[in-house]
């Protein structure tokens, strides 16, 4: 019996030899008859449900053939998509290599010429201070000197207003004496005698 074509072997298959005759009796004497009789519509029954369960094994077989062979070009397309993959990541860190190093060489060239401008500014940074020492010591002794002259000058001021002071008094006495003087003359030609 050839299991494949055969649905009643691909049934009768692990049962004794006894088993199988006794199953092959029973068909026999169920499928003959009338066409319209029980034991013939059940047998064709029976045969057709055993033929249905006699091609399971063989669909089972060919899903598991159709599987396998999906199953193999899934494989293969997943491998040729993680190969693909594998290159582009591939290609994309040596890009990213290139790009990293060529920043790391930016950022060393920029930070040397920040520290160079670090150092030209702390140069200039003292040499202002060194000038701005020497304008602070500069202005002390321009402050001191004003303050000198200030106080020379308020002392000549003060000596000019005490001058002019004396002066307006004595003004002020010549005018009054020399009123005093014009009106005892007046009065002294003028009264009669």
């Amino acid at each position: 019996m050839d299991v494949d074509r055969d649905d009643l072997a691909a049934l009768c298959q692990g049962m004794s030899r006894d088993e199988v005759d006794r199953v092959h009796r029973l068909l026999r004497e169920w499928g003959s008859g009338a066409d319209s009789s029980f034991p013939v519509q059940l047998a064709l029954i029976t045969s057709a449900q055993l033929r249905a369960a006699g091609s399971v094994p063989r669909s089972i077989a060919q899903s598991r053939e159709w599987l396998e062979q999906h199953l193999a070009e899934y494989r293969r397309r997943a491998k040729l998509l993680v190969d693909g993959f594998s290159t582009d990541i591939r290609g994309q860190v040596e890009e990213l290599k290139a790009i990293t190093n060529e920043h790391a060489e930016n950022f060393q060239a920029a930070l040397s010429r920040i520290k160079f401008r670090l150092a030209e500014a702390d140069r200039v940074a003292g040499q202002v201070k060194a000038s701005l020492e020497k304008g602070v010591s500069e202005w002390e002794r321009i402050k001191a000197s004003t303050a000198a002259q200030c106080e020379e000058l308020r002392q000549i001021c003060r000596d000019l207003q005490s001058r002019f002071a004396w002066q307006a008094i004595l003004r002020r006495a010549i005018w009054f004496l020399l009123v005093l003087g014009i009106g005892i003359l007046a009065g002294h030609y003028a009264w009669p005698r």
